[in-house]
């Protein structure tokens, strides 16, 4: 391959990861739009599991308690609402005589009653040697314009806090506490805001998350709480230097879901008024906060996240691995902002940045596979042009096969060699060679992939090839001798072919041999080749020599034929090539069309010749003689009139 082919080629494979490329900031933008539309409420329910589960707020301001206006509260008045202003004057003056820091009426006094306890109710709030605060509303509250006024009138010079909870729009969990509002000059704070300036304790006019105490259980922290028809028998000391709030705890009468509800249920965690404004209040005494993350602290976390999942969608990750990656990465930001939550209690965002982080990297994945396919469809259109299908399958699953060094496995190994070519070269252009060489060979090379084996090699008119690597092949026998016939059936077919046009071409010999053999890349760091060396080879390439000699056209060892069962076989004789100490017993593959009686007579002339029977030439004589062309059994019969004798046959030459 060239240079300039890669060269064209890559652009090409550029080209066609480009032409798409247009769609990705059209299917960023989706993404984070879908990721804005679904964020909000995803968010807000994690966001009710961090407050609830793990922040760090476990450890309240002792200092307040409640009182609840119950069911079994209204049992003792004749009538449930408003709420018996007498009862509420005799208890706001008991708990007033205690000696709190400050007395919360979270009760809307927003119409008259009975006059005379209307009246007393107002005197005890006034005469109140502790601070009362009231609660508020107005108009923007969804009071009448008479409630407003009236609710305003009601206990003058009494100090004020709206008791407007902070509801989300969306899905009306009370997250936020409502600060307060300007009216006209003034600023009216919140109720909790209001009793803790009451007190002396200074107010927060910030409107801000709303911290919830709980328990190791992931409840709502329990603040004392008595009902309100009890108090009186109650020791003073119980309300005494408290922050004490009067409210109705009743099943139906202003309760409100809070981020408890996300892990113990909506009955569990919808809580009373006067509670929520507990929370506030003991916020505001121990300073804690709930805090969003800044941008810098956002958009630091998403780009780091970002980048680490988008480089791993790049990288050529195995299919199943590249979205656990990127899914452990993501989850890794969750981990990070819940650590990050319980120990400052400041809130990172993981919804939104997460489906923009999924879907990027989804985005970059699919870009990384078609890039991926590109260069695969590459390396195989170009690499089969030189290697093995077989190597370059197994090298487009397995890259680091593109490694110097080898392993040892077992294999058979088939040699081919086509006789007489180079005579006939000589009567033909370089053209008409060229056609006739690469139309034989590219045959050949046909029948060594459909039979499943390796290439190794092809020089000249020669192909090498090997089985039982680089995948292993427990039929490799088989399918050596099979493909052995195949080839034979084939290069006869051609030698025809070739004297129809006046060319002369030899026998294709096949030499097969199995055992062990080290199979790897070897050469250098430039130019390597996938090959096999070893003892293994070469007695495969000497078997394919002998041929010549002993008349046949294939030539298969002894161990080959052990392993074959799907073959039948003949024997040719005990080979000792040049060089060899040890013989190698040599086999003759037989074709599906062989007659039995023919096998048969063979094998028994083969067995005198064997054993050094006198009668093993004459068993020849008659085989050449019924069976002509079998050159085998003629190179036998010539031994035996040369004065040889027994099956051991000595090669002079390789």
């Amino acid at each position: 391959m060239t240079d300039d082919s890669r060269k064209k080629t890559g652009r090409g494979g550029l080209a066609n990861l480009g032409r798409g490329a247009w769609t990705l900031p059209l299917f960023i933008a989706m993404v984070i739009l879908i990721s804005l539309v679904i964020a909000r409420p995803v968010e807000n329910f994690y966001r009710d599991i961090l407050m609830s589960a793990v922040s760090p707020f476990t450890e309240p301001d002792q200092d307040i308690v409640f009182v609840t206006v119950t069911e079994k509260t209204l049992e003792e008045f004749p009538y449930r609402s408003p709420i018996d202003r007498g009862f509420l004057a005799d208890l706001v003056e008991h708990i007033a005589q205690a000696g709190p820091k400050a007395i919360g009426l979270d009760i809307l006094f927003d119409q008259p009653t009975e006059a005379d306890k209307d009246l007393r109710l107002a005197e005890v709030i006034g005469a109140s040697p502790v601070p009362i605060v009231i609660a508020s509303a107005g108009v923007e509250d969804g009071l009448s314009q008479s409630q407003a006024e009236y609710l305003a009138e009601f206990a003058p010079g009494t100090a004020r806090g709206l008791a407007t909870l902070g509801r989300d729009s969306f899905d009306g969990v009370v997250r936020d506490y409502f600060a307060g509002r300007q009216a006209g000059q003034e600023f009216v704070p919140g109720f909790s805001s209001a009793m803790a300036q009451a007190a002396g304790a200074g107010r927060s006019d910030e409107r801000q998350a709303l911290v919830y105490y709980r328990t190791d259980a992931s409840e709502p922290y329990p603040f004392p709480a008595y009902p309100a028809h009890a108090a009186k028998l109650l020791p003073s000391e119980w309300f005494s230097n408290k922050f004490v709030l009067i409210g109705v705890d009743l099943p139906l009468d202003d309760r409100h879901r809070t981020p408890f509800a996300a892990l113990i249920g909506v009955k569990d965690g919808t809580l009373p008024g006067v509670v929520i404004h507990g929370h506030k209040l003991a916020q505001i005494l121990n300073g804690d906060r709930s805090s969003p993350a800044g941008p810098i602290i956002n958009g630091a976390g998403l780009l780091v996240t970002l980048l680490l999942a988008c480089w791993l969608a790049w990288r050529p990750l195995p299919v199943l691995i590249k979205p656990i990656a990127i899914s452990a990465v993501i989850l890794g930001y969750w981990v990070l902002s819940i650590l990050v939550y319980a120990r400052w209690a400041v809130h990172i965002p993981v919804v939104a940045p997460s489906i923009i982080v999924a879907g990027i990297a989804g985005a970059v994945s699919f870009i990384a596979w078609r890039r991926d396919r590109e260069e695969r469809r590459f390396v195989e259109k170009a690499f089969s042009q030189y290697v093995s299908p077989a190597v370059v399958k197994h090298i487009v699953k397995n890259p680091k096969m593109l490694t110097l060094g080898g392993e040892k496995r077992d294999i058979t190994c088939v040699f081919t060699d086509l006789q007489g070519f180079t005579s006939i070269s000589e009567k033909l252009t370089p053209e008409e060679i060229a056609t006739v060489l690469n139309g034989y060979l590219d045959s050949i090379c046909n029948l060594f992939v459909e039979h499943g084996a390796t290439i190794d090699k092809v020089i000249g008119d020669a192909v090498v090839g090997f089985f039982g690597a680089p995948t292993e092949q427990e039929d490799q026998a088989d399918r050596a001798v099979s493909l052995a016939l195949a080839v034979d059936g084939l290069s006869e077919k051609f030698r025809k072919e070739m004297q129809e046009r006046g060319l002369s071409v030899g026998i294709t010999r096949i030499g097969i041999h199995s055992g062990p053999a080290i199979v790897g890349n070897f050469g250098g760091e430039r130019f390597f080749d996938y090959t096999a060396i070893g003892d293994t080879v070469n007695t495969a390439a000497r078997l394919e020599g002998a041929n010549k000699y002993v008349g046949t056209r294939i030539c298969v060892s002894g161990e080959t034929e052990k392993r074959s069962n799907a073959h039948l076989f003949r024997p040719s004789g005990t080979i000792y090539l040049k060089g060899k100490v040890t013989g190698i017993e040599a086999f003759e593959p037989l074709g599906d069309n062989v007659e039995q009686s023919c096998l048969d007579e063979y094998s028994q002339a083969f067995e005198l010749l064997r054993t050094g029977n006198r009668s093993a030439k004459k068993a020849f004589a008659d085989l050449v003689k019924h069976q002509p062309g079998d050159g085998l059994a003629d190179f036998h019969l010539r031994r035996l009139e040369n004065g040889e004798t027994g099956a051991d046959i000595v090669l002079s030459e390789k």
